[in-house]
């Protein structure tokens, strides 16, 4: 005797089967669409793999170019002699352009007696401080320390700021960094 709520044993079979296939149909849904999420992922970072592979196939490609301007680059840098103290070598040559360009330095001229060796370059910081510099004279100063004779010199930090109301003149400190080779200095070099 069934009750009238009660379902039949074939009634409950196919609910019970439809449930099961709707699992395996929401499983199979599930396994496919993060695969088609993995698949993209693997896309991307095969194309960002491929064009890091071409950057560095051109790179490789342009050697000699980049050896010629390396070479260029390494003539134009200055040789100091093994053994002797660049600091104030460099200490001179930035004075003499302050000089030169009238960037008024006062006593703030101070090397680091701190070489940094970058694969055979060697790098000294030389810290300048300025006041009362107009804006033409430090542009001058700029300008010569990049196109320095017997120097390589770059501006790693630049601080300007005005004092009161006088726009004209200028006040801070920038970082120079004077690049050389130690070795053998060249005969005309020496003379």
């Amino acid at each position: 005797m069934t009750t009238p709520g009660a379902k039949s044993r074939r009634d409950r079979m196919i609910i019970a089967i439809v449930v099961v296939v709707a699992l395996y149909a929401l499983a199979v849904v599930m396994w496919f669409s993060g695969r088609g999420m993995a698949w993209t992922n693997a896309r991307k970072g095969y194309e960002r793999e491929r064009n890091r592979y071409l950057r560095e196939k051109a790179l490789i490609h342009d050697r000699a170019l980049w050896e010629e301007r390396a070479e260029m680059k390494r003539l134009r840098m200055p040789t100091v002699a093994d053994g002797t103290v660049s600091a104030r070598r460099w200490e001179r040559v930035i004075e003499d352009l302050t000089t030169q360009y009238h960037v008024n330095t006062g006593k703030g001229l101070k090397a680091s007696e701190d070489e940094e060796n970058h694969g055979g370059v060697w790098e000294v910081p030389v810290e300048v401080k300025f006041d009362n510099t107009s804006l033409q004279r430090l542009v001058e100063f700029l300008y010569a320390v990049n196109t320095a004779k017997g120097a390589m010199m770059d501006v790693r930090e630049l601080e300007v700021s005005v004092r009161g109301k006088n726009v004209g003149a200028m006040n801070g400190k920038m970082v120079l960094t004077c690049a050389y080779i130690k070795g053998d200095e060249p005969e005309e070099k020496t003379k």
